[in-house]
C-alpha cells in the first residue's frame, strides 16, 4: 500500500475504509431487504438514525415509497443472514418475524419512519425517526472489519 495516496485512488480509499470496524444490520422496507454496515445513531431527541443506501440498491425505491423501514442489528453467528440479504447466499427457513418484519434473533430492531433523504455521491443518506424499539436477547454484535466478519473477544 502506498503512503499518501491521492483521493482519486479508489482502491486506497476502499482499503482505508475496510480498516474501520462497523456493526452489521439488515434493513427491510416494502418487501425488500439489504445488508448494511453504513448505519449510525444520529440524534437522541428526537430519536433519529441514518444509513447509506446505494442509488442502485433495489431497496431504495421500496424504502422511499413505503416511508417506513426496519433496521435489525445482527448478532454474532448471524453471518448467514447478513450474506442472504447481501445477495451472496440463499437461506431457507423463517428469517423474519413480527409486523413490521424484522430479522429473527437480532440483538435489536428499530422501526423507523422516513424523516429525510439526501443525495451523497453514489449513495442516498437516509434518515429515519425511530418509532419503536424491539430488544432481542443480549449478545455480542456481528462486526465487519477488513472485508470479513469478525468476533469481539
Amino acid at each position: 500500500m502506498k503512503e499518501g495516496a491521492e483521493m482519486g485512488d479508489k482502491q486506497a480509499f476502499k482499503e482505508a475504509m475496510s480498516r474501520f470496524p462497523s456493526g452489521v444490520t439488515v434493513v427491510l422496507a416494502g418487501g425488500r431487504g439489504m445488508t448494511a454496515s453504513a448505519f449510525f445513531s444520529l440524534s437522541l431527541e428526537p430519536p433519529l438514525v441514518a444509513l447509506g443506501v446505494s442509488e442502485r440498491a433495489h431497496l431504495l425505491p421500496a424504502l422511499l415509497e413505503a416511508g417506513r423501514f426496519t433496521v435489525s442489528l445482527l448478532g454474532e453467528g448471524q453471518e448467514g443472514v447478513a450474506d442472504h440479504f447481501a445477495g451472496r447466499k440463499a437461506l431457507e427457513g423463517p428469517l423474519l418475524e413480527g409486523e413490521p418484519p424484522r430479522v429473527r434473533g437480532a440483538l435489536a430492531t428499530l422501526v423507523c419512519r422516513l424523516e429525510a433523504h439526501h443525495l451523497g455521491g453514489d449513495h442516498r443518506i437516509v434518515v429515519g425517526r425511530v418509532e419503536e424499539v424491539h430488544l432481542g436477547e443480549m449478545g455480542l454484535p456481528l462486526v465487519y472489519f477488513h472485508r470479513a466478519y469478525r468476533r469481539i473477544c
